[in-house]
């Protein structure tokens, strides 16, 4: 047996277990193994957002039992202590593991440049660890500010620096340009009292993309509010002040380290061969130097590409370069084929301000406002599709767009929030009765009798009211009401007098109604015509489709008569009976109510194609789909049957290779090989 083992559940080392699955699936003889420190996968690109309190903590987190559910590769949580290159044994806290290829994908940590104070007194942001610890730090200081009378004091407490403008320190800055002013309110601090600064030591923030998408996220910052310095050089950081090479020091207790990254100092500890800033050398196959099986992916490896430029540590290079790791890895072990060399294939960047504002530049095409954030909004979509599915995006938009807080995403809070759903109750109950309903009076209609066949207009019966342009409709009946009461109003003013100031108020008063009758029936006689003319504005009575309209034909041509033919027409007729019936009792009684729900708005347009269904029953699709949102689980049954159901389905095989379970998948263990 040929045993593949990743370090490193990353970007790199899930991109590099994903495609060996695919590879070897169906080959028994390849065991695939991912050892990480974690549970769970974090998205890095999104950390600033939890540090920054728009999202909650577990949205930048994906257990690798949701993403490996359903596949051939073993995920091991443990420590790597070390790599025996000799025995080819991973050595690790609780066992070891023996390989015959390895691919590191152990990533990368900040640097502090030998600056002193950093590693003691700065707060770095690359880790999900980070940016909780950034999280309640910030909420630690405005509580205590809230507290403190000393202005010298809140002003310290209350000035957040920070260090860097690359992706990570604007994202973050753009984070707290939304935030900090919450924290004022919630802890009733002026919005003045607080100071957000960016420091960078080069000239320019975003040095990665252009001139004019980077001078719009200047303009923005400024725009809001920040102070952004340019060629300031950190040179001291102490527990309440931030010190630089031009003078000028800063007082603030808090300082967030963004200024940049090296190799994970682990891997030359294991005696690999250090390129530069502690990442591991490699060469254009992705192998070690020795060549003996080893491959590094990620922001660990140091490869020359492309004008001798190195790869950069972004999530793109992180997946090309597994990638090409991978290949190799199967052509080692098949001999089909040939070495993949690297090549780079980047897009672009993409960087969000805040959850309203972006820049991007991407295949030559610069963005900024809401096209870049929806731009990166699609892109994080794709990436969790080839990641966990529509189980893994589903989840990430309800986080960035429907469930988000404070209006903190790029259409506000336009369509968030949520609906409670004990208000759905008594329009379930309705639904449910309006079906229930329908199946009854089928029966006494006889629709289980396939003799007597089937008279039914569905949902209402043929005696209702469509008098159409033959009679007249409800504005002709209230105009006529209308002039009946200005007659009789105009009768009643005529009475005779009780005495002669009651006789003279009298007669003026008729002869004010007398006019305005006058008046209301020129009126009504003009509306009348009018309406007339013009016929009902909307004949709600009629069905959508005609009965001998082309697409209704189509329709029964191609649908109903293939099923005609296969079918008995009364058991056909039976079988809508039971449908609707059961669609009744389960929306009544809240069982099964997405199922239930799914099945009513499927009926409903089957009878809209079949031309049985009126403008005025169109509120069956509506009502509907507000059920699909678990109206259910509040007085309804499905409180009690919702959750077996899951974890019944979250355990099929069929669950776990769709992606399609409901949260996490159910846990097998896997023997550890």
């Amino acid at each position: 047996m040929k045993k593949i083992v990743i370090v490193g559940g990353g970007y790199a080392g899930v991109h590099a277990g994903k495609l060996l699955n695919k590879a070897f699936k169906k080959n028994k003889d390849v065991s695939i193994t991912l050892i990480d420190k974690n549970r769970f996968h974090t998205l890095m690109t999104e950390l600033h957002e939890v540090a920054g309190n728009r999202v909650p903590e577990d949205s930048v987190r994906i257990s690798f039992d949701r993403i490996f559910s359903g596949t051939s590769v073993n995920v091991v949580c443990d420590r790597v202590t070390g790599i025996d290159r000799e025995a080819k044994v991973v050595k690790c806290e609780g066992e070891d593991f023996s390989y015959d290829y390895l691919i590191m994908g152990i990533g990368a940590e900040p640097t502090d440049f030998g600056i002193p104070g950093i590693r003691e007194n700065a707060l770095t942001l690359w880790s999900y660890d980070d940016a909780v610890r950034i999280k309640h730090h910030i909420i630690g200081k405005f509580r205590e500010a809230s507290q403190v009378v000393d202005q010298e004091a809140r002003k310290k407490l209350l000035t957040f620096v920070v260090a860097g403008s690359g992706f990570t320190g604007i994202e973050m800055v753009g984070e707290l340009i939304e935030w900090l002013p919450l924290l004022c309110d919630e802890y009733s601090i002026d919005r003045d009292e607080y100071k957000l600064i960016n420091v960078e030591a080069m000239g320019n923030i975003l040095n990665m993309i252009p001139e004019k998408p980077r001078a719009k996220a200047m303009k923005y910052l400024v725009k809001k509010g920040v102070d952004v310095r340019l060629k300031s050089h950190v040179s001291e950081v102490g527990k309440d002040f931030c010190r630089f090479k031009e003078g000028d020091d800063i007082e603030c207790e808090t300082l967030i380290w963004t200024c940049g990254v090296k190799g994970n100092t682990q891997g030359k500890a294991w005696g690999f061969t250090v390129g530069h800033v502690e990442r591991l050398r490699v060469d254009e196959y992705m192998e070690t130097p020795e060549q003996d099986g080893v491959y590094l992916a990620g922001d660990i490896q140091w490869y020359l590409h492309e004008n001798e430029r190195p790869i950069p540590q972004i999530v793109e290079a992180a997946e090309q370069t597994a990638a090409v790791a991978v290949k190799n890895i199967i052509h080692a072990i098949t001999g089909k084929g040939k070495k993949t060399a690297f090549k780079a294939k980047f897009h672009g960047f993409m960087v969000s301000i805040g959850g309203r504002y972006g820049v991007s530049h991407t295949m030559g095409m610069s963005l900024s406002g809401i096209f870049a954030m929806a731009l990166k909004h699609l892109v994080n979509c794709y990436y969790l599709h080839t990641v966990c599915g529509m189980n893994g995006w589903s989840k990430y938009l309800g986080h960035e767009i429907f469930h988000v807080k404070n209006k903190r995403s790029l259409l506000g809070g336009f369509i968030a929030g949520n609906i409670q759903a004990l208000w759905a109750v008594p329009l379930r109950m309705w639904l449910g009765l309006m079906w229930l309903t329908e199946g009854v009076n089928k029966i006494g209609e006889g629709w289980l009798n396939r003799a007597k066949g089937s008279s039914s207009t569905w949902m209402f019966s043929s005696g209702v009211a469509q008098k159409g342009t033959e009679g007249y409709g409800v504005v002709e009946q209230a105009v006529e009401a209308v002039s009946a009461a200005s007659e009789a109003g105009a009768d009643g003013g005529t009475s005779p007098p009780v005495d002669e100031v009651v006789e003279v108020a009298t007669d003026a008063a008729a002869d004010v109604v007398s006019a305005a009758s006058d008046a209301a029936g020129e009126v009504t006689q003009a509306v009348t015509e009018t309406v007339r003319a013009w016929g009902p504005i909307w004949d709600l009575d009629k069905t959508i489709f005609p009965y001998d309209g082309i697409i209704v034909t189509w329709f029964r041509e191609t649908f109903m008569d293939g099923m005609a033919a296969h079918m008995d027409f009364g058991f056909f007729q039976g079988m809508v009976v039971a449908v609707e019936c059961l669609i009744g009792l389960a929306l009544i009684g809240g069982l099964f109510t997405f199922p239930a729900a799914g099945v009513s708005i499927i009926m409903c347009l089957v009878f809209t194609f079949s031309g049985m269904f009126s403008w005025s029953q169109v509120w069956f699709i509506f009502a509907a789909f507000l059920m699909l949102g678990g109206a259910g689980r509040t007085a309804g049954l499905d409180y009690w049957a919702m959750p077996l159901l899951k974890k019944g389905w979250n355990n099929t095989s069929l669950a776990k290779r769709s992606y399609l379970y409901c949260g996490e998948p159910g846990k097998k263990r896997k023997k550890r090989r």
